[in-house]
């Protein structure tokens, strides 16, 4: 009597187990290809005025909200200075370009650490989740912080531009 019990229960807990998903279908779908025919997105500078207008530029005006629609590696976050942080230009120029962010102070100090060793001047800002952002330059002109960035994509292809919140 027991073997039958068995015999009728494992069957029974095998079908009610079986391989029948709980997502509904199509959640899981393949991202659809980029087309590589795709023309390249042009950069430009936020800040064109009327006396510095190329063809470029009246074909391609700059967005009223650079920050925002620029580009998608330009953060607006609120920030300070690191404890015993020296340098103070993210807080005097809008435009920081980022080279890491790390939630231990040590490993942005580390990094830190390294670029000053190259002759870099770094600065550590921390912003209100507590996250350490290592910062390689500041500048005040989006055009020379973008190309600093791009300049940079060999060695930490992350990089990305931050801008004090209110600026």
């Amino acid at each position: 009597m027991k073997k039958t019990a068995y015999l009728l229960i494992i069957p029974v807990a095998l079908m009610l187990g079986s391989c029948k998903t709980l997502h509904p279908a199509g959640i899981y779908e393949k991202a659809p290809a980029v087309s590589q025919s795709q023309p390249a997105t042009e950069i430009t500078s936020p800040t064109v005025s009327s006396s510095t207008t190329t063809s470029t530029a009246s074909q391609n005006p700059a967005p009223a909200n650079p920050v925002a629609t620029t580009n998608e590696n330009v953060r607006t976050e609120s920030f300070t200075l690191a404890p015993s942080e020296t340098n103070q230009n993210p807080i005097h120029m809008k435009y920081n370009v980022v080279v890491g962010s790390f939630e231990n102070q040590s490993n942005a100090q580390r990094l830190s650490a390294t670029l000053k060793a190259e002759g870099k001047d770094p600065a550590i800002v921390v912003n209100k989740n507590g996250m350490f952002r290592v910062i390689y330059d500041s500048f005040n002109d989006y055009a020379k912080a973008t190309q600093e960035k791009l300049g940079l994509q060999g060695r930490f292809p992350g990089a990305w531009l931050l801008v004090q919140a209110g600026q």
